[in-house]
């Protein structure tokens, strides 16, 4: 087996369940190494350089989808809140929760817009996309940890091995994430976990019916189809028999899909006994099946095909690590009778949310069918998820995400929860880079009341809900901006001011009158009500933000509406009740202006758009989503650019160099006169090249040539051409990677050297800043990048949502233009006829760092 070292990483991940998002905002260490091998991946910032490891050759809970399971979402049911000290009646107040936000709500519009037939594949594809579109993430599928290395009570190093490429990995990191479900690093690790269920007098839990070594069940489903005739079944000879009163408890109403209670854990253990497992829920499956075609007790069946089953089971429950703090059910629903019902704790180190019920299941499952599958205790209101219950007790530095989370049993029965889980694991993603970030231990973060602080700002920056957590961002302009809109809309118990996009909340806390049946939400006192958004009147609209003062404002973060009331889960069951498409609250079509000198300058132009969250760079880039085409006008979106070169070629000799932006897909775009065009061909592999602003000037005739990503340090860059070398500045040179702690990939550094003596000739980026006041060359053009001052950059690759380039933001940073007011001009949106915005956030170049300070820097 070959064996690769991994340099030392900021951050490691072991990712199953929970978390692809597990390292969403990992930003963290600048000069940290990446992993070596292979490709990168996702990480919604661009400063760290963690490693995920992944246990199958899918991503991020796409085990349910194999198994045609729902990712289920958090929605608290009925329920009263205690009466407000406004009135002797009692109220409830809700907050509609049918989806999350954060990452989540990123990856879930995306699937819906990309995948609106439900292909479980293709959402497993919306995830890999994700990680193949961050520069800064390594990634390996089909990676099991095997092992781990210790130093005291700190993690050093993780053992991984891939069977299929009989590959080891051993990887160094500060920080260590395990979300994998089953928990193997924790328990390498020796971080003290339990298995099975908690007695009342453990945490004094009246639901608690332990203590015992019983865990919740694993599942497999089927998919079934109707043809157009009659269909035999023969069942396995080894299929379980079933009678009528085995279905006491179990309906099979719904011969399509079925079913998540065919489910077995006892007398198993969930960890070690998998196979077994696996084998008795085939016997129950295929003796499910075998009822319903042969028993003559289930109408309507004769036409039912079997198309699908599952055969990997499907966790419910395994390893429950020991944290700093162990969730109970005191915390959240004393007395699940009480009325009033108590309102849950709230964690001073809140990370995420969960409202499932106490969904608690049986144990023994398919051998206990007298019985009832589970019992659920419904949550009254959401609660908050301390980070201390995702941080081990016992090692240093690491966390847990999921399923690992320390809570007692009842609690675990909401926490389980997919899209929860994923809340969890952005959190700690978050967490470990702040971690990496201080150069702290896990374990002090919840100690560190202004580290605490920021790493809540930052999530909720990132669109992440914390109950009670409002924006507090001294760096943000907005939160003393006055705010004028063309039309307000409140009528009707309806308020959509404009000063709403200031209220720090981006989500509605609305009463029982305007609340769906069935779900609770956020206490009161808990949130700030009403809809928390500005809700024009009319199409077009426009929203103005004016300033206290001129600033230097160069980062506008949007909040849209993205209908969170609606459910958008991708199950097979539930598609019917969402909107897989563009939302029609959403606005599509809009631009950003800013007000300098009374003049107005148009500082971006979006079309297309879908998202809930949009970060944009002032000006932006000419960037463009992709929807697909857009409906009732406007201008149809372009598609992302595809792996590409960028050629230099001159326009006009005669013409002083100049600044250009390539625009996509061939487009030529002439800032200020030319003598250089920039030229865009999807025929060849390189990199996306949307709206990278450069200077350029001839350098001889130098052929045209390209990295080669599959290339290592050290290895001379391969030319299109025959010639052997790179004309610069007449004389020949060679191409090599710069020798560094970083291992080469797209992007990397590049060093000329002479031909003849291999005499250093100086240092080529393509978005790291010059060690000498030199030119500079386009990463695959034989061209010269002239600059003004050290500092100037070779700017090229560029991230779609990432397209201000070094050479830009120097621009910005040397032209320093300040802006008295930023109006925001809605055109058009996907569906309805009025604009809603949640949250406008503005930024100048310090605020666009992550993880705030109390004074109004960063760390």
């Amino acid at each position: 087996m070959n064996r690769n070292v991994v340099g030392r990483l900021p951050v490691l991940a072991l990712l199953v369940w929970a978390s692809l998002v597990a390292l969403a905002h990992a930003a963290g260490d600048p000069d940290g190494p990446q992993c070596n091998a292979t490709l990168q991946g996702w990480a919604a910032a661009s400063e760290v350089k963690p490693c995920i490891l992944r246990l199958a050759n899918c991503l991020a809970a796409t085990q349910a989808r194999r198994l045609n399971l729902p990712w289920l979402v958090p929605v608290a049911h009925a329920g009263k809140t205690p009466t407000t000290t406004r009135s002797n009646a009692v109220k409830r107040q809700v907050w509609w929760v049918q989806r999350m936000g954060g990452i989540v709500e990123e990856y879930t519009l995306d699937n819906a817009i990309n995948n609106p037939n439900h292909v479980a594949e293709l959402f497993s594809l919306e995830l890999y996309n994700k990680i193949r579109m961050e520069p800064n993430l390594q990634y390996f599928l089909n990676t099991w940890l095997v092992s781990v290395v210790k130093n005291g009570t700190q993690i050093v190093t993780a053992v991984a091995e891939d069977q299929q490429s009989q590959n080891r990995y051993i990887i160094n990191a500060r920080q260590f994430i395990d979300a994998s479900g089953d928990g193997r690093l924790g328990a390498e690790a020796g971080a003290e976990f339990i298995m099975g269920r908690e007695g009342p007098s453990d945490f004094n839990e009246s639901l608690a019916e332990g203590p015992d070594s019983e865990t919740e069940g694993s599942s497999l489903a089927f998919v079934a189809v109707e043809m157009d005739t009659p269909q035999t079944y023969r069942a396995p000879p080894w299929a379980r028999k079933f009678n009528a009163t085995d279905f006491k408890f179990r309906g099979l109403s719904d011969m399509q899909y079925g079913y998540w209670w065919i489910e077995i854990s006892w007398p198993y253990n969930t960890v070690t006994d998998n196979e077994p497992i696996r084998d008795r829920l085939f016997e129950n499956l295929f003796g499910v099946w075998d009822y319903i075609k042969n028993s003559g007790q289930v109408s309507g069946s004769s036409h039912w095909a079997l198309q699908w089953f599952g055969q990997v089971p499907c966790k419910r429950e395994g390893r429950r690590f020991r944290g700093l703090y162990v969730s109970s059910q005191n915390d959240i629903m004393r007395n699940p009778n009480a009325d009033p019902p108590q309102v849950p704790d709230l964690y001073y180190d809140r990370v995420a949310f969960a409202g499932w019920n106490f969904d608690l299941h049986n144990p023994k499952g398919m051998f206990d069918t007298a019985h009832p599958p589970y019992v659920a205790y419904k949550s009254p209101y959401m609660f908050s998820t301390p980070l201390r219950s995702l941080i081990s007790k016992d090692v240093d530095n690491l966390f847990f995400a999921g399923r690992l989370g320390s809570f007692s049993h009842v609690v675990f029965g909401s926490q389980r929860v997919m899209k929860t889980c994923s809340t969890m694991g952005q959190a700690v993603g978050t967490a470990a880079a702040l971690a990496a970030r201080l150069g702290c231990k896990a374990l002090d973060l919840p100690s560190n009341p202004e580290a605490l602080w920021s790493l809540q700002q930052q999530l909720i920056r990132d669109d992440a809900y914390l109950i009670g957590v409002l924006n507090e961002d001294p760096r943000d302009y907005a939160r003393n901006a006055s705010v004028q809109a063309s039309t307000e809309l409140f009528a009707g118990g309806i308020d959509g001011r404009a000063r709403n996009v200031l209220t720090g909340q981006t989500r509605a806390v609305v009463t029982p009158l305007q609340a769906h049946t069935g779900m609770g939400g956020v206490p009161v006192g808990q949130g700030i009500n009403g809809t928390n958004r500005w809700m024009s009147t009319k199409l077009p609209a426009w929203m103005t933000l004016s300033l206290p003062q001129p600033a230097k404002v160069r980062q506008a973060q949007l909040t849209f509406d993205t209908g969170m009331h609606r459910l958008l889960t991708f199950a097979v069951r539930d598609y019917r009740f969402g909107i897989w498409k563009a939302q029609p609250e959403t606005v599509r079509d809009y631009t950003i202006e800013g007000l300098v000198e009374g003049q107005w300058q148009l500082l971006c132009n979006i079309t297309g758009n879908y998202q809930r969250r949009r970060v944009h760079s002032l000006p932006c880039s000419p960037i463009h989503p992709d929807p697909g085409t857009p409906s009732g006008g406007g201008s149809s979106p372009l598609p992302p650019a595809s792996a590409a070169d960028v050629r230099a070629s001159t326009c006009d000799p005669s013409a002083p160099s100049q600044l250009w932006t390539l625009n996509a897909h061939g487009q030529l775009q002439n800032l200020q006169g030319a003598q250089l065009c920039l030229t865009f061909s999807n025929s060849s592999a390189a990199y996306q090249a949307h709206g990278n602003a450069i200077q350029v000037a001839p350098c001889a005739t130098a052929p045209t040539w390209r990295l080669d990503p599959t290339l290592i340090n050290g290895t001379t860059v391969r030319l299109e051409s025959s010639v052997p070398c790179i004309d610069y500045q007449g004389e020949c040179q060679c191409a090599k990677f710069v020798a560094s702690n970083h291992e080469v990939q797209e992007g990397a550094g590049v060093e000329l050297w002479s031909c003849t003596d291999m005499g250093s000739e100086g240092t080529w980026t393509f978005l790291q800043k010059s060690s000498k006041n030199n030119a500079f060359m386009i990463a695959t053009g034989g061209y010269c990048l002239d600059h003004q001052t050290p500092f100037a950059s070779s700017a090229y690759a560029a991230h779609r949502n990432q397209a201000q380039t070094a050479a830009d933001a120097l621009g910005l940073q040397n032209s320093a233009t300040a802006y008295s007011d930023i109006r925001i001009n809605v055109t058009a949106t996907n569906g309805i006829d009025r604009a809603h915005i949640l949250e406008v956030r503005l930024y100048d170049e310090e605020g666009q760092k992550p993880f705030p300070r109390y004074g109004g820097t960063s760390f």
